[in-house]
């Protein structure tokens, strides 16, 4: 399966959630949280001020001054502390965090978005309404949210209310798509490749409730999506593997059989 490669570990770390702020108002984010760290670790210790902690350090005292004695820290610092207290960094496949951030990254995948402008998180209520596994998905991972019903007879929309950027950035790493899917060529995330068979089945599972289209007087089932052929093949054989088989790519559907709907209980 030619799932996203990557260098990096399969989940998410301090190094890795940090590059997201790359770019910005420091265009190394990890080397200012390092530098943050060193400082503040020195100033603590020594019970020193931003000039005699610059100097010690060899570090910018324009920087250290707001970091030391403005009490601030580059966004990527308050980024790691949030998502550390939410548990989102250095979690196993067993935690419930990733549970349901594995979830969510379908979600991603399958009915939400992240904002390409900020990493905001943004899901769309699927017709389960208030019974989605969303909501679960969320509550797992620790995640506040409020829903918005108000969208002129569009689907609702499942906001986070706290730290919706941070938790944005998280899913990204995780290997969820930024900015609009059918401009972009998608790759399922690499954590899926070597992953136990639960965590691969939440996957689909989360996806076909968002995407998976039943038809009148059959059991089969259809997805039809605008996206790159590779991602689709690679998508089908996932659905497929979790099935046991009955799951085909066509030329415009992926069509799941009535046989691979009832495995997958879609369908009784």
């Amino acid at each position: 399966m030619g799932l996203h490669d990557s260098s990096m570990t399969d989940f998410v770390t301090d190094r890795e959630l940090a590059r997201t702020y790359d770019g910005g108002a420091y265009p190394d984010a990890w080397e200012a949280v390092e530098q943050y760290r060193r400082a503040t670790r020195y100033a603590s210790k020594h019970d020193t001020k931003s000039g005699a902690t610059a100097s010690a350090l060899d570090l910018p005292r324009s920087r250290l001054r707001s970091w030391i004695d403005d009490g601030g820290a580059p966004d990527a610092v308050r980024a790691i502390e949030a998502a550390h207290a939410h548990g989102w960094l250095d979690c196993d496949y067993d935690d419930p965090e990733f549970t349901g951030l594995n979830a969510l990254v379908a979600n991603i995948f399958s009915g939400g978005s992240i904002a390409e402008e900020n990493y905001r998180a943004l899901f769309t209520l699927n017709h389960r309404g208030e019974d989605s596994h969303v909501f679960d998905a969320l509550e797992l991972a620790n995640v506040d949210y409020e829903v918005d019903g108000d969208r002129d007879g569009r689907a609702d929309e499942i906001r986070p209310t706290e730290n919706g950027i941070v938790l944005g950035r998280v899913l990204a790493v995780l290997g969820a798509p930024v900015g609009p899917k059918a401009q972009q060529r998608l790759e399922l995330p690499s954590y899926l490749e070597n992953a136990p068979a639960d965590v691969r089945e939440t996957f689909v599972y989360a996806y076909l409730e968002n995407r998976a289209v039943e038809h009148e007087g059959r059991d089969t089932l259809t997805i039809r999506e605008d996206r790159n052929r590779t991602y689709l093949s690679d998508l089908t054989e996932l659905i497929a593997d979790v099935a046991g088989g009955g799951v085909e790519l066509g030329e415009k559907y992926i069509v799941i059989s009535a046989d691979a709907a009832r495995s997958l209980g879609v369908v009784t």
